[in-house]
């Protein structure tokens, strides 16, 4: 009786310990998916800004970013993001904290009221558009996994962002590993590029995949 009382014992275990993996791994999809719905709703409803001019030359006529006023809150969809090599098409999210990372890929903030990680080392808030460098997080293996293929991207792969004040295509250029408490990645770099990092390899923390993409292409609101 003792042995069957700990098989049955042992059974129960493994069901829950089934049940906690195919939740982290399939249910928190299903949460996020609902979240990216109604943040589809959200964004489409909100309304278009006055692009600004944010300095810059060449035959773009320099480069462009939202007003100077615009401070979205935690977990406000900010832009959309669509990566065509490796079919993603998802709502970013302002902020890269937990609870926003649940809702989709998350935009590197600065510093203000409601963020726990942030750009320390920024003075404004970059944005797509921008001669500076723009910094999105996302989850790999859960709340969805945007960014489980990201490894999969190549030099030349188109990155597409569509913003309220603009849409801008971004070309890869490179990609990196670095370990995870790299920072390297958060630091002001004076070039209109996006970068794309997660977690690596997967089911892992131990390191950060990054991908390098350049402003290629522009059309303002």
């Amino acid at each position: 009786t003792v042995l069957r009382a700990l098989g049955k014992l042992l059974i129960s275990i493994g069901c829950g310990v089934l049940l906690f993996v195919a939740w982290t791994l399939w249910g928190t999809g299903i949460y996020t998916a609902r979240e990216q719905d109604q943040l589809e709703t959200m964004f489409a409803q909100a309304p278009d800004l006055q692009p600004v001019r944010t300095g810059g030359g060449g035959e773009g006529g320099g480069h462009v970013g939202p007003p100077s006023d615009y401070r979205p809150e935690p977990g406000d969809p900010v832009f959309k993001l669509q990566i065509p090599r490796i079919d993603v098409e998802r709502v970013v999210v302002e902020g890269v904290d937990t609870e926003q990372l649940r809702r989709g890929p998350g935009h590197y903030p600065t510093c203000r009221s409601g963020f726990e990680l942030c750009l320390d080392e920024y003075e404004d808030s970059p944005w797509p558009g921008e001669k500076v460098r723009v910094v999105v997080s996302g989850h790999r293996t859960t709340y969805g996994a945007p960014f489980w293929d990201l490894d999969k991207l190549e030099a030349g792969d188109e990155v597409n962002v569509e913003a309220k004040w603009g849409r801008f295509v971004y070309e890869v250029s490179e990609t990196d590993v670095v370990d995870d408490a790299d920072l390297t990645v958060v630091t002001p770099v004076p070039q209109a590029e996006l970068v794309l990092t997660t977690c690596n390899p997967r089911f892992s923390a131990a390191e950060r995949l990054i991908v390098y993409a350049q402003l290629k292409e522009m059309e303002t609101t």
